[in-house]
């Protein structure tokens, strides 16, 4: 499945529901997207990035920014790029845009499994917060290893 912008494919991720509602919840918390990712029912979308990719990598763009606790806690899940971990292994890894280092990508989790269901669709499965991922929650909750929503690529048609 391409994701050059082309190939019309998007991410859909719930991220993590617990920590969404959680933001939500807080007298300050907001849950804001920057486009071209858009809240859905189920989660956040992420369009096709219009940058190449490498031959498996999937890359999406778009922000998603959790802010709360007079801005002690400030959360940007932006640009998530899929790629398989090493040829032949259904293990993938999912990084995102680094928020302290521009340019660079943050290792946020891992999906034990990705496969293709009977729309054609690539679904994750086990996925997991990294010690990278981890990081960005201060010593909150959320150590490696945390479960995470299983994002899903889907072809717009």
């Amino acid at each position: 499945m391409q994701s050059d912008g082309a190939g019309g494919s998007h991410l859909e991720w719930g991220i993590k529901e617990s920590l969404i509602t959680y933001v939500r919840d807080m007298p300050d918390g907001v849950v804001s997207t920057i486009d071209p990712a858009t809240e859905t029912a189920t989660g956040f979308r992420f369009a096709a990035s219009t940058v190449p990719a490498a031959a498996a990598e999937l890359r999406f763009s778009g922000t998603v920014t959790l802010t709360g606790h007079s801005g002690m806690l400030r959360i940007v899940i932006a640009d998530p790029w899929l790629e398989p971990l090493s040829t032949g292994q259904s293990a993938w890894l999912l990084t995102i845009a680094d928020p302290f280092a521009p340019g660079a990508r943050l290792e946020f989790a891992t999906l034990g499994q990705v496969t293709r269901d009977a729309t054609g669709s690539l679904v994750g499965s086990g996925t997991e917060l990294t010690a990278a991922g981890s990081e960005l929650f201060l010593a909150g909750p959320y150590a490696p290893g945390t479960p995470l929503a299983d994002p899903v690529v889907r072809e717009i048609r």
